[in-house]
């Protein structure tokens, strides 16, 4: 309801939304409601489709230890309609959407399968030479080619080769294995946002998110953005207004950390109109 929420809540007016959303176990009728009343109060010219992946859930089973959720999810553009050629996908309650996503969707993908945020514990790791990974996406956030990954039976392959050894978060591992690194590169800065890994969680510096290693300009990876920043000046020139926010957990919300976030999150909370349920679950986000 958060993340619905909060991209909802920042959309331009004449921007039209279509959600799909993929449900991986029994969705309770009354969230559904919850979801249309807020279609109602706040964008009416969104749409909600639900798609259940239960057989996608079967075929992953055994395969991540925190469920078969996050890899049967993967599965969910392969059910959407043909027409559609491209798709946000991002994860729900850990993302706040801050801006319009109109230009990120309409941004030319050319070739490219997926764009998305660099992983960051993941870029210089001991699996990028295994594996011959150069480029690791974060596959909470990220701009799907429907239209390619179809073409090239991405989704039919993934499930086949479950059992490949991976490491890591294994659902997103095998995404990054599975794109050639040729087929995948990360979003242009300007149409990003952060992805946050800060070691002490209460820091308000960004030396830390979306890129979280301080020899950036001199590492290869630099070079893989579409429009590439030449000084750290460049970086927050384009980035002091985020599109978006992942990873943004309920520890961000207490210490000192992106106080501004915080009150961004208790703002959206409010107009979900389930702020004591909320809280109830997950105390962190009402400190």
């Amino acid at each position: 309801m958060l993340t619905i929420t909060s991209i909802l809540s920042t959309q331009f007016k004449t921007t039209r939304i279509n959600f799909h959303l993929g449900v991986t176990n029994d969705f309770p009728a009354e969230s559904m409601v919850k979801i249309y009343e807020l279609r109602y109060r706040i964008n009416n010219l969104s749409e909600f489709n639900f798609y259940y992946l239960k057989e996608s859930v079967l075929k992953m089973k055994n395969f991540h230890h925190k469920g078969e959720s996050l890899a049967g999810r993967v599965e969910l553009p392969n059910y959407i309609s043909d027409k559609i050629e491209k798709l946000i996908f991002f994860d729900v309650g850990d993302l706040l959407v801050l801006r319009d996503l109109t230009e990120l969707y309409n941004y030319n993908m050319g070739e490219f399968w997926v764009l998305g945020l660099p992983e960051p514990w993941h870029i210089n790791s001991f699996m990028i030479p295994k594996y011959n990974i150069s480029k690791y996406i974060n596959t909470g956030a990220m701009l799907l080619n429907i239209k390619m990954l179809k073409k090239n039976n991405f989704w039919d392959n993934y499930s086949k080769n479950k059992n490949l050894e991976t490491i890591g978060d294994k659902a997103q591992t095998l995404f990054n294995i599975l794109i050639p690194d040729n087929k995948k590169n990360y979003l242009p800065f300007n149409l990003g946002g952060y992805c946050l890994f800060q070691d002490d969680n209460s820091s308000d510096s960004f030396n830390t998110a979306y890129i979280s290693f301080h020899n950036f300009f001199d590492s290869n990876l630099s070079l893989s953005f579409p429009n590439n920043p030449k000084s750290t000046k460049g970086i927050l020139s384009q980035m002091h207004n985020p599109r978006f926010i992942h990873q943004f957990f309920g520890k961000w919300s207490k210490g000192k950390g992106l106080s501004i976030y915080r009150i961004l999150a208790k703002y959206f909370i409010s107009l979900t109109g389930i702020s004591i349920e909320f809280c109830d679950k997950i105390p962190g986000y009402c400190i």
